[in-house]
């Protein structure tokens, strides 16, 4: 008898968590009013959720909470009260993005099972050890892995008792999950706090490739995948879809059942997709998982695709009769909406005697009360207390970040401490790299946020035979694994910590020396944060600011490209730019550097040294990145003075954030005023 794969839907709304039980999904997760990453979507109010929970185990499907968001430090009691509720309610597990918050649950919530949102970006096998170490019991896997590589990291999940999870349908992101800062940066709406504009999906203007909407993606669909899936021992596969309506999930979770089934009872792994044609799609790719990303996988279009499947499928002419098609369409929908009114019609969900109100906005603290007339099986616990340590007097080091050989030579002067960027995929220059280390001992290596497959491996070897003083990595799969060496580490700016518990975490858990604090909080948010004894906090105050990394080619739809498909050679070799320009005349630089993903950066760079004042004996350490990207940002001096003119604002000398400013312009730091 074959092992069954869990089918886990979205619940945006009542309405969609009743359709996805009458059509068959193992298990919902869904959102509350507070910390979750679809907080546009209508989402769940808390006085329904005991109902709901009751529902959903009468029909044998389980519930899972989603607090995938990060979370500040003035949310922390808030968070604490949400937990204490939570704990009683009988769901079946939590979805979590911040580092502390898995500290939290891990040390104080231990019957809480604990899931690993995607948007902690894990697609190696030092991130699943991190993660286990921190009681996560499933992890969802990165949408942008093939199924070569997913089979190996779920038997590793397997040997660790966590369980896979992955992405089968629905919407698909540009950027690797939580590494996405465009619409933070473009809109002020961060995508780690779950308020993503979707930036990547407006109109810009015409690229030479023809192409109105460049960053626009088709949606995922497995559906043809799933014999792959089952073979790579995939635990649960997962739709995504909370901002969709009641429709929707019930035709895509029905068609999965449906294919689930088949293939359970007479081996079919194919089956008929056409009614996933019927809710809003915007075409269709299975492109990650066959490793196959080509310039077919991005459309042209934000809009619904369904009309112009069913008209090509009709056989009709493309320029004729689109608005029958349409009309057709409509009555199509409208019975799926009579059909699935009917079936959860019997499905009451009444709310519960209890009550929570919810208070507070952006940068302010968030309240929640709670008065129930429940019998609570596990007591309450009280908010820890985190003690702030003494000030003394702090002369922060500068450090810098630079990318290739010849960057050497300006830094020879400085007693800055010199960080050297590793890109994304360097195994066949690993042995460069080695030497490149051992020939520069003061060098630090920097990791970055991705490393998948052979490029992990060769990751972890290039510690054991350089043996560094310290790291930088933004991977936790390699500050798990420098943990493990005893090597020095430092937390990178792009694994998002923005609370005292993820430092905690850090230190206590995985003997990190120090750590970034995320560019993307404000200065007030920043200062609630406390700080560790003897442990290190460092700040970015001068940097191209990454909007996005991608893994497919964002050349193909903007100046197009004679390969059709990526390959192992253009990750490795291709070193091109260009650029977008959106309908509000901003110019978004599209960077693709040897043996590195494409990434997306601002116009404009960060710069902030507003900081080292308004903070003073906070940071051990302000970095500046001096790697060259193109942007509209321009320096008025070689690399040598700029170290020299940051190293004198460290000083205190007086004139130099002046002559800082004249000579890096034009530059934003519009995070450090509004914060998240």
């Amino acid at each position: 008898m074959k092992r069954k794969m869990e089918l886990l839907a979205p619940g945006g709304d009542i309405e969609s968590v009743k359709a996805a039980i009458v059509a068959g999904a193992d298990a919902i997760y869904l959102g509350l009013p507070t910390f979750n990453a679809r907080m546009r979507a209508t989402n769940v109010e808390f006085n329904n959720l005991t109902s709901i929970v009751q529902l959903a185990h009468r029909n044998n499907c389980e519930i899972f909470i989603t607090i995938n968001i990060i979370i500040v430090e003035s949310e922390i009691r808030a968070l604490i009260n949400l937990l204490n509720n939570l704990v009683n309610r009988q769901i079946d597990g939590v979805i979590v993005q911040d580092l502390g918050l898995l500290y939290l649950l891990s040390t104080y919530f231990k019957n809480l099972k604990i899931h690993a949102s995607t948007q902690l970006t894990t697609h190696n096998q030092g991130q699943i050890r991190f993660l286990s170490k921190l009681s996560v019991t499933r992890v969802n896997l990165s949408r942008e892995l093939t199924l070569a590589e997913i089979k190996p990291l779920t038997q590793f999940c397997h040997e660790n008792n966590l369980l896979s999870e992955v992405f089968v349908h629905g919407s698909n992101c540009l950027s690797y999950s939580g590494i996405c800062y465009l619409s933070s940066v473009l809109a002020g709406k961060s995508a780690n706090r779950g308020r993503c504009n979707q930036t990547c999906r407006e109109q810009y203007l015409t690229t030479p490739e023809g192409k109105a909407f460049p960053l626009n993606l088709k949606d995922n669909s497995a559906f043809n995948n799933l014999r792959g899936l089952y073979e790579a021992g995939v635990d649960s596969v997962k739709i995504e879809g909370r901002m969709k309506t009641f429709p929707y999930v019930y035709t895509v979770v029905n068609s999965w059942r449906k294919l689930l089934n088949n293939f359970y009872n007479h081996n079919q792994a194919s089956g008929d997709d056409a009614d996933l044609y019927q809710v809003f799609n915007r075409d269709f790719t299975n492109a990650f998982l066959m490793g196959d990303l080509n310039k077919n996988v991005f459309t042209d279009s934000p809009r619904d695709h369904s009309a112009h499947y069913f008209h090509a499928t009709r056989g009709r002419p493309t320029d004729q009769g689109i608005k029958i098609t349409k009309t057709e369409l409509q009555a199509i929908r409208a019975g799926i909406v009579a059909k699935v009114k009917t079936k959860i019609a019997g499905l009451d969900v009444e709310s519960d005697l209890l009550n929570i109100s919810v208070s507070g906005g952006s940068g302010t603290p968030l309240k929640v009360s709670v008065a129930t007339a429940d019998t609570s099986d596990i007591e309450p616990i009280e908010t820890p207390r985190l003690k702030r340590e003494k000030k003394f007097k702090i002369q922060p080091r500068l450090s810098v970040l630079i990318s290739c050989r010849e960057q050497l030579e300006p830094c020879r002067e400085t007693t800055a401490d010199i960080f050297f960027q590793l890109p994304s995929c360097f195994s066949d220059d690993y042995g460069d790299f080695v030497n490149l280390f051992l020939e520069n001992l003061e060098l630090t290596p920097w990791f970055p946020s991705v490393l998948i497959g052979k490029n992990f491996t060769v990751a972890t070897d290039l510690l054991d035979l350089v043996k560094p003083k310290r790291i930088v990595t933004n991977n936790t799969g390699i500050a798990f694994e420098a943990s493990k060496r005893g090597i020095p580490w430092i937390a990178g700016p792009y694994l998002n910590i923005v609370n005292s518990f993820s430092l905690l975490c850090l230190k206590e858990k995985f003997q990190c020396s120090g750590s970034f604090i995320s560019n993307e909080i404000s200065k007030n948010q920043i200062e609630r944060i406390i700080t560790p004894k003897d442990f290190k906090l460092y700040y970015s105050i001068y940097c191209p600011v990454l909007l996005l990394t991608s893994r497919q080619c964002l050349h193909h739809p903007i100046e197009g490209c004679d390969k059709g498909t990526v390959d192992e050679e253009c990750t490795l070799d291709c070193k091109k730019t260009s650029s977008i320009t959106n309908l509000k005349d901003v110019v978004l630089y599209v960077d693709k550097s040897k043996g590195c993903y494409h990434r997306v950066y601002n116009n404009y760079n960060f710069l902030n040294t507003d900081i080292v004042t308004d903070l003073p004996d906070r940071f051990s350490g302000f970095f500046i990145d001096l790697t060259e990207v193109k942007t509209e940002t321009k320096r008025a001096l070689n690399e040598k003075r700029i170290i020299k003119l940051f190293e004198t604002l460290l000083n205190g000398k007086p004139g130099s954030k002046k002559e800082l400013e004249e000579a890096i312009h034009p530059a934003m730091n519009i995070q450090y005023k509004k914060g998240i």
